[in-house]
């Protein structure tokens, strides 16, 4: 989870945050599902580039500086945001709302790399449990999980235990375990 600076932070402190959150994402291995979930203040933008996959096609908003950042972070990493795949409301797309009752944006995102296809859903949920001017981003996300066999060793020697059925056989393997 991460929370960006706002459009009003100095170009420095924003290019340390994207810096910083690139360095963590790059500690993670190259198969690996990554989601990255945060307040970016940023929105995702109306234009879309022919075989990008970061913007979706149902992107939102006017872009400012934040977002141009985010967009570059996201192709820079290999992510896509999120909440552009879905045609959605608006109810269930802007997560942020001001004061001012007016001005409402999609400024939360998750952030999902482009390696997996793995997002199914992602919306904007109304309500919490307690006041905040952000309302809850929800990804529904399927990940296949394959199970690694164990190898066999050639060399591993196997018991015949139908041949404890035997009378003498069981006898003489008891009589071993005793003695041990």
């Amino acid at each position: 989870m991460c929370y960006a600076p706002t459009q009003d932070a100095a170009d420095e402190t924003k290019e340390a945050f994207y810096n910083q959150l690139e360095n963590t994402l790059n500690m993670a291995g190259r198969g690996d599902l990554v989601v990255c979930l945060g307040d970016f203040n940023a929105v995702s933008g109306l234009t879309r580039i022919a075989r990008d996959v970061t913007i979706g096609p149902h992107g939102s908003g006017t872009m400012n500086d934040n977002s141009e950042r985010m967009v570059a972070f996201c192709r820079k990493t290999g992510m896509r945001i999120g909440g552009s795949w879905f045609r959605r409301k608006d109810i269930h797309r802007l997560s942020w709302y001001s004061n001012d009752g007016h001005t409402k944006k999609e400024i939360d995102h998750v952030l999902v790399n482009t390696r997996w296809n793995s997002l199914m859903n992602c919306r904007v949920y109304r309500s919490l449990e307690f006041p905040s001017d952000h309302r809850p981003v929800v990804a529904t996300i399927k990940i296949h999980i394959k199970v690694k066999r164990q190898t066999t060793c050639k060399d591993m020697k196997r018991f015949n235990s139908y041949a404890l059925k035997e009378t003498a056989t069981a006898r003489k393997f008891r009589d071993k375990i005793k003695d041990i």
